[in-house]
């Protein structure tokens, strides 16, 4: 069963947003011809190793897969939904970017070692928990833990990685780093209501001759501008910051994505 009116939203919003969704199609268009091409021919390799290149094609990979998610959400007039995956797609985009700013092959170390940790935390928990516990094999347990020794043999004595993949004390600090304060601020602020299950005023209005409360369970088309354009910002620094810092020659092809002032209007 659908919601109600599901199907006039979608053909609404497929009318008046044509355009912004054709250049949702273009941009992931892009960055999917990027990561799918002849091996990349890097330019710049000072400060890169084979595991940052392997880490910045992880990344860009699953924010190609959170973009295209977004975009189907917002066809459908699921925006609320389709915040709460802009929020992941922003944190997707500060880490690629956070590790290419400086230091790239201790920054990916760190990303990795705070992911090793976070397994054994996980599997800790499924030995402490009834029905879970023997889920957490011996196997799996060695794997984690090993993976982790490699990571820190590799760190300095001391560096800091079970709080957040940054190293820092929390996903913040790592946006206060790449001076992308504003968005944390805006989009990142905004979207804590909808993570957190805390967005209820969001799904009802008052009737304003009865004060019965009126559900809105159907889509909307109202929302889809601003989520989608800041769908399209995230993914595009996301490509063009591994485009520039490895030199892959793709500014001409993704310069003609990049949202301006104009999409927001």
């Amino acid at each position: 069963m659908t919601l109600p009116h599901e199907m006039e939203v979608s053909t609404e919003i497929a009318a008046k947003y044509r355009i912004q969704l054709d250049a949702m199609n273009s941009l992931h268009d892009a960055v999917v011809g990027m990561l799918s091409a002849d091996p990349w021919t890097i330019q710049k390799k000072r400060g890169l190793s084979r595991h940052v290149l392997e880490t910045m094609i992880g990344l860009l990979t699953k924010a190609s897969k959170t973009f295209r998610a977004i975009q189907i959400l917002c066809e459908c007039g699921l925006h609320e939904d389709a915040n709460a995956l802009v929020r992941v797609l922003m944190e997707t985009t500060v880490a690629i970017i956070f590790i290419l700013q400086k230091k790239s092959r201790e920054r990916t170390l760190i990303y990795h070692a705070h992911g090793s940790a976070a397994n054994i935390k996980m599997l800790d928990d499924w030995k402490n928990t009834p029905g879970l516990k023997r889920k957490a094999t011996k196997a799996m347990q060695k794997q984690a833990n090993d993976a982790l020794a490699v990571y820190m043999k590799w760190l300095p004595r001391g560096t800091k990685f079970k709080r957040h993949w940054s190293g820092m004390a929390n996903f913040q600090d790592a946006v206060k780093a790449v001076h992308w304060e504003r968005m944390y601020a805006s989009l990142y602020r905004f979207t804590s209501s909808i993570i957190h299950a805390s967005d209820f005023g969001g799904h009802f209005e008052v009737d304003p001759a009865s004060d019965d409360l009126l559900w809105e369970i159907e889509p909307r088309v109202q929302g889809f501008q601003t989520t989608s354009i800041a769908a399209r910002e995230l993914l595009w620094h996301a490509a063009n910051r591994i485009d520039q810092r490895l030199g892959l020659g793709y500014a001409a092809i993704l310069a003609p994505h990049k949202p301006t002032r104009l999409d927001i209007q």
